[in-house]
């Protein structure tokens, strides 16, 4: 488990819940027209420097660059001079730091990201499975290690027009396509996520491809170190990916932000200047529009040159940025915008107000009680399901959260492949099985139990759950207060004292938290539960679950995989399972959104805005009232 990971979220948990006629896009399928000659490819020696000014490390090494080329592309969407454009109306909180897909880590830059770059898959938020995008399909060699993608080749690298300054959508004449996304692009951005001087997020989830780790532990970056990444183009359609180990949930890594493909020639003639607004090459369902402001708006306009339909109708995507909630609300009550967040200032009384227009959206962040398995108490499965059965979560969630959580009796959260529907594996709350247990357990009676420390990070958030958690054990249990010792510390001392290795200095049983790296449940089973491949702070000894989780990673047959993961979580949460902690909530937020949008947000990764329906005829008669 990843202390950087967990810190994340954990603090983010203590820091509490803080006119006009509807027209339609024509849509005109086309054959591209290739008139000029093929790229021709020609190695050459790109320099690389590294980004933070502080340290210029320079390395030069051979790449495969694709000679830019002007590639007179027949716009896939044709714009009539009298439609209508679908427009969506929505806001982020504070700004967008960066356009690259290897640099990105805040919520809003990969909000954007996701949009205006094509990923090798993508991952469907709508049927949690994952889709063909960048590559048409995929095979993996017998040994599970090498996946070899063969690419489409209608996906453009797209750029504006330098000094364009046309209305927004008007004709798609002032983006100019440079020529098709190819292998050498992935490779490329597999390199860079690698390489230990370009801040990537998460890296650790890429050293499951040969020689990434290896790079980006290096004391220094060599030629050689960059040779040795198992990521390799046979040709420009055909891409290479040779892991360290069979890796089912590999697929899940192809969609994240981290290896979307970026323009090989570009960024080495650009340096840390070719994501800039006026710089950036584009690959995705959206382009930037040229009404685009930093720190102000950013316009999101339909690539005309992206080849793979929408299931949405957006055209348009307007965003603005604001520091404070409450502007985009009240934007949002004027009719102005189509989303909004719900502002904490006044949170009561919007979703008292706004009750029918609320969506409460998960994140990918649940939180649990662990429990110790060498402690005399908690060693005993039986008196673990008792204390897992006595809480009331969705009390928890009211009295302590806020409502911005979901009730969770299993572990992964929704939104990732594998996870069961919220409500279908695990007992969660039932007191009189929890008494029941209690009472067939060898001590009989939670009186008569030896003092038991619950420790919990230093936060009065933390406290407050701690205490009314307490309070449900006495109320179920018949626990005396004085036997559940609450033991406040720093959040680094909290995950010290849990180390497997800790000692003495362990305590029974505490509060942790875990986000997902990537949407599969193997981040959640394997990297959290199991009893040698995540850190199981819990000392629980290895059993049958452990080889299903090894299975599940490693077979390629996704409902299989899905099939086995029900079978995980009902062993771990069931009224017979082993009960290694007790899953307590995954953190959600409230949106408001009108009736005339329809979407189903990312819980995720960044939001698909080609996803979104807008009913145009509805949304421009509410705006005239």
């Amino acid at each position: 488990m990843n202390i950087r990971h967990m810190l994340k979220y954990y603090f983010r948990h203590q820091a509490g819940c803080g006119g006009s006629k509807a027209l339609f896009l024509c849509l005109l399928v086309v054959l591209l027209l290739f008139g000029c000659q093929e790229a021709e490819e020609t190695p050459v020696t790109a320099t690389v420097v590294s980004l933070p000014a502080e340290q210029e490390v320079i390395v030069t090494r051979l790449v495969l660059q694709t000679q830019t080329i002007q590639v007179p592309v027949t716009p896939v969407v044709v714009m009539e001079e009298d439609e209508e454009l679908v427009e969506l109306d929505i806001s982020l909180q504070g700004e967008v730091s960066t356009l690259d897909p290897q640099m990105g880590v805040e919520d809003n830059d990969i909000d954007i990201i996701e949009n205006i770059f094509a990923s090798l898959t993508r991952y469907n938020h709508i049927t949690n499975s994952f889709e063909p995008e960048l590559a048409m399909e995929w095979e993996v060699s017998d040994d599970g290690r090498i996946w070899t993608f063969h690419l489409r080749e209608d996906i453009y690298w797209v750029r504006r027009e330098a000094g364009q300054a046309t209305l927004l959508g008007s004709t798609p004449s002032e983006l100019i396509p440079v020529r098709p996304v190819v292998a050498d692009d992935v490779v490329y951005a597999i390199q860079r996520a690698c390489d230990p001087r370009i801040p990537t997020a998460d890296i650790q989830v890429m050293f499951i491809i040969e020689g990434c780790e290896t790079l980006n532990r290096a004391p220094e970056v060599t030629a050689e170190a960059f040779s040795g990444i198992g990521a390799r183009a046979v040709n420009d359609q055909t891409l290479e990916i040779t892991l360290t180990t069979p890796a089912s949930y590999f697929q899940a890594i192809t969609s994240l932000s981290q290896i979307h493909p970026v323009p090989v020639e570009h960024v080495v003639e650009m340096g840390e200047e070719w994501a800039g607004i006026g710089n950036i090459y584009m690959s995705g369902p959206f382009v930037l529009g040229s009404q685009t402001l930093p720190d102000t708006r950013t316009v999101l306009q339909r690539n005309p040159y992206w080849p793979i339909p929408f299931s949405g109708n957006v055209d348009v995507v307007n965003i603005l940025h604001f520091d404070d909630e409450m502007d985009a609300y009240l934007l949002w009550e004027d009719r102005n915008l189509d989303i909004s967040p719900v502002p904490a200032a006044d949170q009561t009384g919007i979703l008292s107000s706004q009750e029918q227009k609320v969506k409460i959206v998960p994140e990918q962040a649940v939180f649990y009680l662990a429990y110790n398995f060498e402690s005399p108490v908690f060693s005993n499965p039986v008196v673990r399901k008792a204390f897992g059965w006595a809480i009331d979560r969705e009390r928890l969630i009211r009295e302590v959260h806020g409502g911005q959580a979901l009730p969770m009796r299993h572990l992964s959260p929704p939104g990732v492949f594998g996870a069961p529907p919220i409500g279908e594996v695990g007992s969660g709350y039932n007191p009189a099985r929890a008494r029941e247990q209690m009472a067939s357990s060898s001590y009989s009676d939670c009186r008569l139990m030896p003092p038991i420390t619950y420790m919990v990070s230093s936060s009065d958030l933390a406290l407050q759950q701690a205490e009314l958690l307490r309070e449900m054990w006495q109320e179920e249990l018949d626990c005396p207060e004085d036997v559940i010792v609450i033991e406040q510390v720093q959040f680094g001392t909290l995950l010290a004292s849990t180390r497997s290795d800790a000692g003495a200095a362990r305590p029974d049983m505490w509060d942790l938290g875990w986000a997902s790296y990537y949407p599969d449940a193997n981040n959640w089973m394997q990297d959290v539960l199991h009893c040698s491949h995540s850190e199981n702070r819990q000392n629980r000894p290895c059993s049958e679950v452990d080889t299903l989780i090894d299975n599940a990673a490693v077979t390629d047959l996704p409902d299989f995989r899905i099939d086995l993961y029900r079978q995980i979580e009902r062993l771990f949460f069931a009224e017979d399972g082993i009960e290694a902690i007790s899953p307590l909530y995954a953190r959600a937020e409230y949106v408001l959104n009108h009736a005339w949008v329809q979407f189903v947000p990312a819980s995720f990764g960044g939001e698909q805005y080609d996803t979104y329906v807008i009913d145009v005829a509805l949304k421009s008669f509410e705006r005239s009232r």
